[in-house]
């Protein structure tokens, strides 16, 4: 048992390049850690992407341990731990929760195949109705049954199947469970009953023996393992509990969970996120929709694609060859050069962000393409046009999920590595046309971890989260819906001409 005067929390969040892993105090709301560790996906052939779930761990322990000292606390401050990370990868272990095969990431298409079979048992309605989720390879159902099917030797040993977050788990405290929040986009899930959709799988010939008890967000599950805790410099018997999806949980640390709350997780893509208590029917724009973090409400979801990636790559490119080029030289110098760029970056596009929503729009992406470059464009009208094209594509997902609550009131918040930038927030009130809130807060996945550790501490939660409030200018409003529309026609086309399978 933890002293009561424990209040530092430990929060692991696995993200598809690196593990982030940040120590935070709930009782002083302050941030006392951040450690980053990478690692690496593969792609053994076309089609492909998985991992090593050994070599990853050995990233996510180094991590924690750095974390841990980094934060030079006492092992007997900290309250507990918990989790989040990608939704949709998953890993097959078995009995004695070793992995029986590589670890399966989000962009993996090897259930392609197995998406009719899926369509003709159960059918495209029936699948969103249950699963709020779509007919894609992405999500785990059409990967699950490709073990199945194509590979029954390895499906054989496997005991369960563990969501990322689940994995973590499992390594930190032997604990064999799930939650609803981040098992959702496994496609496994009956959303609305919060209980795997067994019904659904015993159709398909699978069967629900191989999926882990499902507990709420935050639930104690265990102690620390002897053998981790030695390796992180914590106590063993150290509380582990459930955490949740990755944008859940940062929704949860920027308090923006209400009914009605629109939160906006701007990191390498856009995630986009509405609290509400009704599932929408499947339709041409109908949301991903999630358990959420709170029995009996939902979380409806859209996201604006590839945003971050390609403002990464210019800062890199700007930064030469100067040591720090990933980080604070490269962003600011690129910031300073936007703000001079016009607005409308001289008619100049950058085609990441996908400004289309829903099922069939999703279903083919074509390549990233600098569309209406001329001689006489600078870098800052190429990074002005990076950011307004990202927000061209931020308002279209934002508006799907207005238009399911209207005629109720949103408020919109933001968060993530974007948000960071004043530019991008003025830019995205004045394409939407209404006010944005950005959370000024650092590590938003530090907050929501503290949450679900400690729900009982005595800390408005939201009077720690300082927010500046970016209202939108008429006149700008007026001419960005111009390059707005022009943006989604153009992107339109392109997607037409060249997209791929997605």
């Amino acid at each position: 048992m933890m002293p009561a005067a424990a209040d530092l929390v430990l929060t692991i969040d696995a993200g598809g390049s690196g593990v982030k892993v940040t120590v935070f105090s709930a009782a002083n709301a302050r941030l006392l850690a951040c450690v980053r560790g990478e690692y690496r996906a593969s792609f053994p052939e076309p089609g492909r992407a998985e991992f090593d779930p050994a070599a990853w761990w050995m990233v996510i322990v180094e991590a924690c341990r750095d974390a841990v000292e980094q934060a030079g606390a006492p092992p007997r401050d900290y309250a507990g731990l918990t989790c989040t990370g990608m939704r949709a990868p998953f890993v097959l272990v078995d009995g004695a929760g070793e992995h029986v095969a590589p670890g399966v990431l989000v962009p993996d298409r090897r259930g392609a195949p197995y998406l009719e079979v899926i369509e003709g048992t159960i059918g495209r309605e029936l699948l969103y109705e249950r699963t709020g989720h779509w007919l894609s390879s992405r999500f785990g159902l059409a990967k699950l049954l490709w073990f199945a099917r194509a590979a029954p030797r390895v499906f054989a040993r496997a005991r369960h199947v563990l969501q990322l977050h689940d994995w973590l788990v499992l390594r930190f405290s032997g604990a064999i469970v799930s939650e609803p929040s981040s098992a959702s986009m496994s496609q496994l899930l009956d959303i609305k009953r919060r209980a795997w959709a067994s019904n659904l799988l015993g159709e398909l010939g699978l069967s629900d023996a191989l999926l882990p008890p499902l507990l709420d967000a935050g639930t104690p599950v265990g102690g620390l393992l002897p053998n981790v805790a030695e390796e992180l410099g914590l106590l063993a018997g150290t509380p582990v509990h459930t955490g949740g999806g990755d944008t859940h949980i940062s929704a949860l640390g920027m308090c923006a969970v209400e009914d009605g709350a629109i939160a906006i997780v701007a990191g390498s893509t856009t995630a986009i996120q509405l609290s509400g208590d009704v599932v929408p029917p499947r339709g041409e724009e109908a949301p991903l929709v999630s358990a959420h973090l709170r029995p009996g409400r939902f979380a409806l979801e859209t996201n604006a694609g590839e945003t971050g990636v390609i403002y990464r790559w210019l800062a890199e490119l700007a930064s030469g060859d100067d040591a720090d080029g990933r980080g604070s030289v490269g962003v600011a110098a690129l910031e300073r050069l936007a703000c001079a760029a016009p607005l409308g970056a001289r008619e100049l596009l950058v085609t990441a962000a996908r400004p289309r929503w829903g099922e069939a729009a999703w279903s083919r992406l074509a390549p990233v393409t600098l569309f209406g470059l001329r001689p006489e464009h600078a870098l800052g009208d190429l990074a002005r046009a990076a950011i307004e094209c990202a927000t061209y594509a931020t308002a279209a997902a934002v508006g799907v999920l207005v238009a399911l609550r209207q005629p109720a009131p949103v408020r919109v918040r933001a968060t993530g590595g974007a948000s960071r930038s004043a530019l991008w927030a003025q830019v995205l009130a004045d394409v939407l046309g209404r006010d944005v809130e950005v959370a000024d807060i650092v590590e938003p996945s530090a907050i929501g971890g503290a949450q679900l550790v400690c729900p009982s501490a005595e800390r408005d939660w939201g009077a720690i989260v300082p927010t500046r409030s970016f209202e939108p200018q008429p006149e700008r409003h007026a001419r960005y819906a111009a390059h707005a529309a022009r943006y989604r026609d153009v992107f339109a086309r392109l997607d037409a001409a060249f997209g791929e399978a997605a």
